[in-house]
């Protein structure tokens, strides 16, 4: 009789999975949610502001992080092409992080001022207008759509809750900093500001007004 492995016992394989998934989790769950703190520490990158954060969930809405990355990897071409790899104290109020496992776009870990927020605008709109050789549909819509901010200090509240310093004034605030404004301008105030380590009382204005970006 030829003899079985462990894969031929449905008990034997969901304990071996779990003891190993257990020590994974141990290895590198554990540690980290004890650093956290330290990480924030380390980190120069301010909480999003309020239309930053609207702007943030345009971006997973539109299935935005499907074709782009937000990790630059420790490998020599995509520093050469990119900059510095991403390290944990980047990632450190990202919830939930948007790593990105797929470049049919190209990396934005650092696109924050690369480009004017008029050439975002037109991307959106029309990206073929500024990449011609570009496969990203176009966002017309992003233009029409308008946020009331109603949900922004709730999420901020939330995302308080585990850990991310807003204060009372960011979350009061809100709403009137999102209400009236585009999806457009949202998304491009988000886009604008990764890979930035700017200081928290920088303006979060984009530079471009609901009636220029529709006119785009």
């Amino acid at each position: 009789m030829p003899r079985r492995d462990f894969s031929h016992s449905v008990v034997i394989l969901i304990v071996t999975v779990t003891l190993v998934a257990s020590l994974s989790a141990l290895a590198w769950v554990v540690p980290n949610m004890f650093n956290v703190s330290i990480r924030q520490l380390e980190s120069s990158r301010p909480p999003l502001a309020a239309l930053e954060l609207a702007g943030r969930d345009i971006y997973i809405l539109e299935g935005c992080n499907t074709c782009h990355t937000q990790m630059i990897r420790h490998d020599a071409r995509e520093i050469a092409r990119y900059g510095g790899p991403s390290l944990p104290e980047h990632d450190v109020y990202e919830f939930p992080h948007l790593w990105g496992s797929k470049r049919t776009g190209p990396d934005l870990f650092r696109v924050g001022e690369k480009y004017s927020n008029q050439w975002h605008a037109l991307h959106l709109k029309n990206p073929r207008q500024v990449v011609p050789e570009s496969t990203m549909p176009s966002y017309p819509w992003l233009f029409t759509n308008r946020l009331d901010g109603e949900d922004v200090p709730a999420k901020m509240r939330v995302l308080r809750s585990l850990g991310i310093p807003y204060t009372d004034t960011d979350i009061d605030t809100a709403r009137l900093a999102v209400r009236g404004k585009t999806e457009a301008e949202a998304l491009i105030a988000y886009l604008q500001q990764l890979g930035l380590n700017r200081p928290a009382a920088l303006s979060m204005e984009t530079g471009v007004d609901s009636d220029t970006a529709e006119s785009l």
